[in-house]
């Protein structure tokens, strides 16, 4: 069958020219490419607010890498897989929707991706002041808007919100005696 020319009928039966139809010419808009961000100067991971071994030394919530200096990781290069590599933060993964005053050393909070029930989901760590008013209005409405729930800690209480759904497992959990996150 011969291509129709562009002003004979469109070949699927709709009465339309086949340009304004079938063989519409589409402008397509290419976005932008979303800009790549580094952690720079930001080492609010390693600054004892994440837990992990690195090497044989323990680093926990008031005791930094062991490895951190001024500036950043001394052992960038060589830094082990677990947890350094596997360890991501939600404002500097690829194609992040976190605002860029949402940087971990300015914002005092560590967003990191994690999964509930399989889908994303965050976790809200202090790094420095726990989580305030306008950090968490945000939050819900991200949350609301692509039903990722987020999970964080208020004085030592451990909080969630998202959907029904979440909330209800949140409930089991709690009951249960089992980890929220």
């Amino acid at each position: 069958m011969n291509k129709p020319g562009r002003n004979d009928p469109c070949s699927c039966g709709s009465g339309e020219k086949y340009k304004k139809c079938c063989g519409k010419v589409l402008t397509l808009v290419v976005s932008p490419p979303l800009p790549v961000r580094d952690c720079g100067s930001c080492t609010a991971c390693c600054d004892g607010w994440m837990v992990g071994t690195i090497n044989g030394h323990e680093m926990k919530p008031g005791t930094p890498c062991h490895y951190v200096r001024e500036g950043g990781c001394s052992i960038y290069a060589e830094r082990p897989t677990s947890p350094c590599k596997n360890f991501s933060c939600a404002w500097v993964v690829a194609g992040s929707p976190f605002p860029e005053q949402f940087r971990p050393d300015k914002l005092g909070v560590i967003v990191v991706p994690i999964r509930w029930q399989n889908q994303p989901a965050y976790l809200l760590r202090s790094a420095g002041r726990d989580p305030d008013e306008a950090l968490l209005s945000w939050m819900k409405n991200y949350s609301v808007q692509t039903g990722r729930p987020f999970f964080y800690e208020e004085d030592g209480a451990k909080i969630g919100f998202g959907s029904v759904a979440f909330q209800q497992d949140m409930f089991r959990r709690a009951e249960q005696g089992e980890p929220m996150w």
